[in-house]
């Protein structure tokens, strides 16, 4: 667990969509694309809905009154990165715009790390809105800012971590990752079509090739239920598992007296695994069949757009979810003695538009000034609340 966090950057270096049509593969090499990206900025709108209907006389005022601030909110998310090529130093800076009902809540977040150098950096640094910053520090109300730097955190345990050896898991997991997300795509075929070309689209002066994923709550289903039975099927999924604890143990710096133990733990633990799969897959159809008729999705469904421009890049995407949670069928199906009687059905929209630009761009980021007058440092504060539970 004294390294969870580490492992958790680690996965999360890639988000894919998969697809095995011609347009779907054009996507596909689109969005598989963005590895190739070292700067870029982009701007996210997000937008909300809610409506409800069913519930008991008890419950309904309060969720009505969820959804007027809901559906008077805006949320904005102004993004720029920089990384160099070997991708060992990036920074990034966002900006968000939150807006609740008229009540204006504004974030900037900075991210600077460098694992280029014997010491390496890996800080991040929170303006939180005003009103918050006077909760959060109420003693000194010139605090601005929060700051955690991630080495320090990890050096509370007294701990030395080799961040070398970090920069070696991620360098050699990073390749496995992408076989892995290949391979996968070649042999992905739910049975119907996930995406199409639509054609070319002028959107914001940029002329685009333009992509639509779209789902109704039936297509969710089965996408859902394909995803998860191809990957209890499949063996190259077992494998990269194994693959990956076994990079994740020689990380992992386990004492050498311990070392047998802990694989055979791990070998027993997939062994396991394996031997229980056809229960599990058995336990998770029997799931999805319970609840095919309980609405997960309203009529618009999922309808995602992208705009891939010139270079081959996707530089557009707009989408709308339109959720349908039918919680009292949900608790009829699961049963256990769930009480439905005062639930009804949410009805949650979600709209979003993401423009990307400046790809590839000369790019800087600064730093805000932190020091001990104007910001809070987080390896403080863990350290006082240690100190509390030692006393």
């Amino acid at each position: 667990m004294k390294k969870t966090w580490i492992l958790a950057l680690v996965l999360a270096l890639s988000i894919i969509f998969t697809g095995c049509t011609t347009d779907e593969v054009r996507l596909y090499n689109a969005l598989m694309k963005s590895q190739d990206i070292t700067s870029m900025k982009s701007d996210v709108d997000i937008t909300f809905s809610l409506d409800s209907e069913g519930f008991s006389k008890e419950v309904q005022p309060m969720i009505e009154e969820i959804a007027k601030v809901l559906s008077n909110s805006e949320v904005s998310i102004h993004q720029k990165m920089t990384q160099n090529e070997e991708r060992t130093a990036a920074r990034a800076q966002m900006n968000t715009d939150l807006n609740f009902d008229g009540t204006k809540m504004d974030m900037k977040v900075w991210v600077d790390t460098d694992m280029s150098e014997d010491i390496p950096k890996m800080i991040e640094v929170i303006k939180m809105p005003q009103n918050l910053m006077k909760e959060i520090s109420p003693e000194d109300q010139e605090k601005e800012y929060i700051v955690y730097d991630i080495v320090d955190m990890a050096t509370l345990d007294q701990e030395e971590i080799d961040f070398n050896e970090l920069m070696d898991f991620s360098k050699e997991m990073q390749p496995k990752i992408m076989k892995f997300i290949k391979d996968y795509h070649k042999n992905f075929d739910p049975g119907f079509k996930i995406a199409s070309y639509k054609g070319k689209k002028t959107v914001k002066g940029r002329p685009l090739s333009i992509y639509e994923v779209k789902l109704d709550d039936e297509s969710f289903k089965e996408l859902i239920r394909y995803m998860i039975n191809d990957a209890m099927d499949n063996e190259g999924s077992i494998k990269f598992l194994e693959e990956y604890m076994r990079l994740v143990m020689n990380f992992a710096q386990i004492p050498e007296a311990e070392k047998e133990s802990v694989k055979k733990e791990m070998n027993q633990g997939i062994e396991k695994l394996k031997s229980n799969l056809p229960e599990l897959k058995k336990q998770f159809n029997k799931f999805m069949d319970d609840f095919k008729d309980v609405k997960v999705l309203g009529e618009k469904g999922i309808i995602i757009e992208y705009g891939v421009n010139k270079a081959g890049f996707v530089v557009h995407k707009s989408g709308s979810l339109d959720l349908n949670i039918d919680l009292k069928a949900m608790a009829e199906a699961i049963g256990n003695g769930i009480s439905s009687q005062n639930l009804g059905v949410l009805k949650l929209g979600i709209n979003y538009n993401t423009k990307i630009s400046n790809i590839n761009e000369d790019m800087k980021i600064n730093m805000p000034n932190v020091n001990e007058k104007n910001a809070l440092y987080f390896k403080d504060i863990m350290g006082q609340e240690e100190n509390v539970i030692i006393e």
